[in-house]
């Protein structure tokens, strides 16, 4: 098995989110997939008319770094070697196509031999001057983020669902940086978070630092998550963005001419946001959702569009 930001696979459940990803990603270049048979594959999993030829691999089992690129190494080698193997009856097949490329499509890899291994290859099938194989023959790998196009189409029609976390937490350290740094900000939270609670309530100074002290790390945390979502998915990100922007609006209309409680005036906006962004958004995660809930309630906080004057 292979865990990624898009979610884990397996051998079999990788080889159908590849074959979704292939026929839309070349479906303008003729891709044909060529399921397995009785007979066992031909070391591809499909083709297109260009002469690119594919290959998938995902482990089973949870490798570390090393047998991770054993197996690879491994796969690579066996399957590249069905290409002199079966010659004949791939001429079949591709008829008057000239292979151009083999690329090994895996979700992940941490060794870049692997990628020397590959090159390797590429130069050891040249020399053998296959007859369905092009002067220019390479062997190239593919990560799941060769895919990242076709992600959010395949992993709704599949109904699984994206999750992009924060590579790592915050440090302690790191917050009190950030907050060293933005004084007004944390100031604007200090207020807002302690008109949420009853001045006599008790514990009432530790409770009000705790709140903020949780919306700094939702904000900074968030910050992250959108970062990586901003670079992968710029058009769903400008979307997030739009989608935000005008609900703050709304949410700074609704604090001017709030008279109630602005702790319930806090959970009626969460909540609202929550709905909003599920409705926006409905191929994230729930655990997404949630993440970009908090870091833009923190960012209303720290900013004042919510405001409990």
């Amino acid at each position: 098995m292979y865990i990624t930001p898009y979610g884990t696979f397996y051998g079999n459940s990788w080889e159908d989110f590849c074959q979704q990803c292939f026929k839309k990603k070349y479906e303008n270049d003729g891709y044909q997939e060529m399921p397995a048979d009785f007979k066992g594959d031909l070391g591809i999993e499909g083709f297109t008319r260009n002469g690119i030829l594919f290959q998938c691999y995902c482990p089973d089992a949870l490798y570390d770094p090393t047998k991770l690129y054993e197996a690879q190494r491994d796969k690579i080698t066996r399957d590249l070697g069905k290409l002199q193997d079966n010659q004949k009856e791939l001429a079949d097949y591709l008829k008057e196509i000239k292979v151009e490329k083999w690329i090994f499509v895996t979700p992940g890899y941490t060794n870049k031999e692997l990628v020397r291994h590959c090159q390797n290859k590429a130069e050891e099938f040249r020399l053998l001057k296959l007859p369905h194989l092009s002067d220019n023959f390479d062997v190239l790998i593919y990560d799941i983020e060769f895919f990242l196009t076709e992600i959010p189409t395949i992993l709704n029609f599949r109904q699984d669902k994206l999750d992009i976390g924060p590579q790592e937490q915050l440090s302690p350290e790191e917050i009190a940086d950030w907050k060293t740094k933005s004084i007004t900000l944390v100031d604007n939270a200090i207020n807002k978070h302690g008109a949420r609670l009853p001045i006599s309530s008790k514990n009432y100074d530790a409770r009000v630092n705790k709140l903020t002290q949780l919306s700094i790390a939702n904000f900074l945390n968030g910050d992250a998550v959108i970062r990586q979502w901003s670079e992968k998915y710029q058009d769903q990100y400008e979307k997030f963005v739009k989608v935000v922007d005008l609900f703050e609006k709304r949410v700074e209309e609704k604090c001017a001419a709030y008279t109630g409680d602005f702790n319930h005036l806090y959970g009626e906006i969460e909540t609202e946001l929550m709905a909003k962004l599920k409705e926006s958004f409905s191929y994230l995660d729930s655990t997404m959702i949630d993440r970009l809930t908090y870091r833009v309630m923190a960012d209303w906080i720290l900013r004042c569009p919510i405001d409990f004057e």
